[in-house]
């Protein structure tokens, strides 16, 4: 972690209304505002400043409002905004009057079903219709312009000092979470949330009593109350213990789970992600059916050595994709594109245009899968 003397007077986070604060006040008396942690988005933010040309032109903004921002910024340049938790993937009303907009989770509407379960991919349709809906009437903007996904970080872990080696760990697979916290219609409809947590946890109920391994399963209350339960202040403890992270879908397909694992040095396996630039390459594996999880779960833990590689790939991971420092370096080239709509110093601007020359290379060059690779 660097230290604090960099100046993060620009970053700020809504704190409903007009109040504002810095990141790094909020960070010592409401470390886990607008339910993220603001310890690791302030590392995020000073890694940020001590790369990124002009940081000081900028100023940043941490919200959960797609809606709204303060009045104050209104008229404010150079305005950076930073969205979290909008699982309904929603366009930003206010997305046209800003710089540039990053998102956790972000904003790939991906539609992904289970092989053969007719029941979940009818809800994954339905649900892909209203999240289709609530983007409107701002849906027809190009997003791609302004609109930047970065991934979630972890939420209530403390620093990570130490990761024990997997083959050491005491618990084989584990998985603490909410599966039914909003009911429709009395329960009559499930979620595609409440039916893969569901198939998931009886799917594992049934894997373990033929076989010697350690299985912890808890369901926790819903997220925003989830650190009121003993199941969630254990969870940190729990995850250091583990081997295997079991991570479902949540109400969107990305979910903290996946990037706690990885942070914690765990063997992660989530279902289908979106093609985000932090997921492309996760050493994750991704399970379309939880039916096929005992099978891969009896292939995993009787081969220790792989365990070990695992581990590994799961730590490098983070160091190199997820972590502050990473994903700072990725929201500097993110706004390398933009930067002729802001005033900034002949300094800076000479950082862009490389940043942007360097992207433009690798997307022409064959090696990389640019666009002359050869059919």
């Amino acid at each position: 972690m660097l230290s604090g003397n960099n100046d993060l007077r620009n970053c700020l986070i809504c704190l409903g209304g007009e109040e504002t604060e810095s990141i790094d006040r909020v960070k010592l008396s409401l470390p886990y505002a607008l339910e993220c942690n603001t310890n690791y988005f302030a590392d995020v933010m000073r890694h940020l400043s001590t790369s990124l040309p002009g940081f000081k032109d900028y100023t940043f903004v941490f919200t959960r409002s797609v809606t709204e921002l303060p009045r104050k910024f209104d008229n404010k340049p150079n305005i950076v905004v930073f969205i979290m938790g909008d699982e309904w993937a929603r366009v930003p009303t206010y997305s046209s009057k800003v710089h540039a907009i990053f998102k956790a989770p972000g904003q790939d509407m991906k539609l992904a079903f289970h092989r053969n379960w007719w029941r979940f991919n009818a809800m994954a349709l339905v649900q892909y219709t209203r999240q289709q809906a609530k983007r409107f009437p701002h849906h027809y903007r190009d997003v791609s312009k302004n609109i930047f996904a970065i991934p979630y970080g972890y939420y209530r872990l403390p620093e990570r000092e130490q990761v024990t080696p997997i083959n050491k760990r005491k618990i084989d697979a584990s998985f603490t979470g909410s599966i039914d916290h909003r009911k429709v219609l009395g329960g009559l409809i499930k979620t595609n949330k409440v039916l893969s947590r569901e198939r998931m946890v009886r799917t594992v109920d049934d894997w373990k009593r033929d076989k010697q391994y350690n299985v912890d399963v808890k369901l926790s209350t819903f997220f925003p109350k989830a650190a009121d339960t003993p199941e969630f202040n254990d969870y940190p403890t729990i995850l250091m213990d583990t081997k295997i992270c079991l991570s479902p879908r949540g109400t969107h397909l990305e979910t903290y789970r996946l990037c706690e694992g990885m942070y914690y040095g765990c063997i992660v396996i989530a279902e289908e992600q979106p093609a985000h630039w932090f997921a492309e390459q996760s050493p994750a594996f991704i399970v379309n059916d939880w039916a096929t999880l005992p099978d891969l779960l009896d292939h995993l833990l009787s081969d220790p050595q792989r365990l070990q590689e695992l581990q590994k790939a799961s730590l490098e991971y983070w160091d190199k994709v997820l972590a502050p420092q990473a994903v700072s370096a990725h929201i500097a080239s993110c706004l390398a594109p933009l930067a002729d709509s802001i005033d900034i110093s002949d300094g800076a601007r000479e950082f862009f245009d490389s940043e942007a020359k360097n992207k433009a290379d690798a997307f022409d060059d064959p090696r990389l899968g640019g666009k002359d690779k050869a059919a």
